[in-house]
């Protein structure tokens, strides 16, 4: 990114922020301008972006496992993975490791200067199902900016949940998404589904639901930041919400410890050839059969649901993943939920 010298302080601490910064390569000068080595340059169109070569400089110790002061015996249960929201780390700890939480955030930080904030995932809680989380490193505050495709989002880890993997499959469904369609956020969290495909397809009315205001109020201001205008923020009870829609070409469910609960109310909203996409969390070995229990309890229902794809997304234990579902509506014993 080529800026003006004067301006160059101000727009390093802003790029760094918002985590676009390339902080394994050195700024360099050029004249009366600046070259700041940035990532994710989608997010900064209209800029004046440049493709040039940086020096690299000396990177520090990157993994965080090899950081933190630790009794040897407990060091192989170290996590390997951990989800980044903006500049805040969440990490989910095995009962031996929670002694040692402060030590692991310390040693997250070291190895990642971005990062403000370090976080503890107790599980998700609660009627929202929100990530329990405590802070157990830097900053108290868990609000942050989280950025993904040329999109910002403010989130709040503490009272709505995100989750920063999904962010390929959010830019997958939102290619799918053809003009005119009416789609359906059952469970829109603050808006990543709706804003991007608001933003990226021509749909004719993205209708987000959630539960929880405070998760509404900040998609609100998310569809606002991204300026898309067919987003529709509703708060209510989706299986509730969704009987007063319009038929819907597409229902997006991502609520994966309990959205399977809600597919019959969601098939019944759906249009004929509408597809459905469900996200589901599941022991490896049982994933199949998870689906086809899945189909065979709609199908009593005289409800026909295609799989038209299934895919592994991330893990969520040492057993368990997350997995994406796409369905198709085949058949209804009645043309709608109206009826």
């Amino acid at each position: 990114m080529k800026i003006p010298r004067r301006e160059g302080e101000s727009v390093r601490k802003k790029l760094l922020e918002n985590g676009l910064l390339d902080i394994s390569l050195i700024i360099r000068s050029d004249g009366d301008h600046l070259l700041m080595p940035v990532v994710d340059p989608d997010s900064l169109e209209g800029m004046d972006l440049v493709l040039e070569e940086f020096e690299e400089r000396d990177v520090p110790e990157k993994d965080y496992r090899n950081l933190v002061n630790l009794p040897d015996e407990l060091r192989d249960q170290l996590p390997t993975s951990f989800d980044v929201v903006g500049d805040i780390a969440i990490i989910r700890l095995p009962e031996d490791l929670i002694d040692h939480a402060k030590d692991i955030g310390d040693a997250l930080m070291k190895a990642l200067p971005r990062l403000r904030t370090v976080a503890l995932d107790r599980g998700v809680q609660g009627e929202f199902r929100v990530r329990e989380v405590e802070v157990i490193s830097g900053d108290d505050s868990t609000t942050t900016y989280h950025t993904e495709f040329g999109l910002r989002f403010i989130v709040d880890v503490s009272r709505v949940y995100f989750n920063p993997r999904l962010a390929n499959e959010r830019r997958r469904v939102s290619s799918l998404v053809r003009e005119g369609e009416h789609v359906i956020d059952m469970f829109a969290g603050v808006g990543p589904f709706s804003v991007m495909i608001a933003k990226y397809s021509s749909p004719r009315t993205v209708h987000a639901i959630d539960l929880n205001s405070a998760t509404i109020d900040l998609m609100k201001t998310n569809i606002e930041m991204n300026k898309v205008e067919r987003v529709v923020p509703l708060l209510g009870d989706a299986r509730e919400v969704i009987k007063d829609l319009p038929g819907a070409n597409r229902i997006i469910m991502n609520l994966p410890h309990s959205a399977h609960e809600f597919l019959e109310d969601a098939a019944m909203a759906l249009d004929q050839g509408g597809v459905i996409h469900l996200y589901f969390i599941s022991e490896r070995s049982e994933s199949d059969e998870f689906v086809k229990d899945l189909i065979s309890r709609l199908r009593e229902m005289d409800i026909d649901l295609d799989v038209a794809r299934k895919e592994e997304l991330k893990t969520y234990s040492p057993t368990m993943s997350v997995y994406s579902l796409d369905l198709v509506l085949t058949h209804r014993r009645c043309s709608s939920v109206r009826e």
